[in-house]
């Protein structure tokens, strides 16, 4: 349970060339001001006008500036940042958005609030399984090591709309969509 809620309590290793450096191999633009936190700032102190990306993100997951607009949607909806998610959590999202390309589909969050509802996973917020239909990611790397000293600021201006972090104590009543509501093609296509 305590790793769960040390968000207050992990703060960054990176020191500004490393976050140009990062920003640089990732194509990241410099345009969107990358700039290291400070070694005594946690990730949930990102300033007004900025956005807290994990480099852990980009490196397991192959996340990529500019970010997809399904990527996007499911922050907007959830009304949670980069910055709250866990990179195993954000890996569910990426993985469905693969799995409904590779079968011909475009991912909605529809769809995906079909399978995945979010949940509160300490200081920081889950895409579990949804109870109406099966999980479609069937393995998961156990752990990361070392990840949440390893993040950094740019400007809110790398995503197209305003961004507001998400108090974990926020209300979760969210209810999966019906089948009447999917595409039930594409559904049984995915279950497959």
């Amino acid at each position: 349970m305590g790793a769960r809620k040390d968000l207050a309590k992990s703060f960054s290793r990176l020191t500004q060339e490393k976050v140009e450096a990062f920003c640089l191999e990732w194509v990241i633009g410099l345009r969107f001001k990358p700039v290291a936190p400070g070694c005594h700032v946690s990730i949930n102190q990102c300033p007004l006008g900025s956005v807290a990306l994990y480099c852990r993100h980009f490196e397991f997951l192959n996340l990529r500036h500019p970010f997809s607009n399904f990527v996007l949607n499911i922050l907007e909806y959830y009304h949670v940042l980069f910055g709250q998610i866990h990179p195993q959590v954000l890996a569910r999202v990426l993985h469905f958005e693969v799995l409904c390309c590779a079968s011909r589909y475009d991912p909605t969050l529809l769809l995906f609030r079909r399978f995945f509802r979010l949940a509160k996973n300490g200081d920081w917020f889950a895409f579990e399984t949804s109870q109406v239909d099966t999980c479609l990611v069937s393995s998961m790397v156990s752990s990361l090591g070392v990840w949440k000293d390893r993040f950094f600021w740019v400007s809110d201006e790398i995503v197209p709309f305003k961004l507001v972090w998400r108090h974990p104590d926020a209300v979760l009543n969210e209810h999966e969509p019906s089948a009447l509501e999917i595409n039930t093609r594409f559904l049984n296509t995915l279950r497959e």
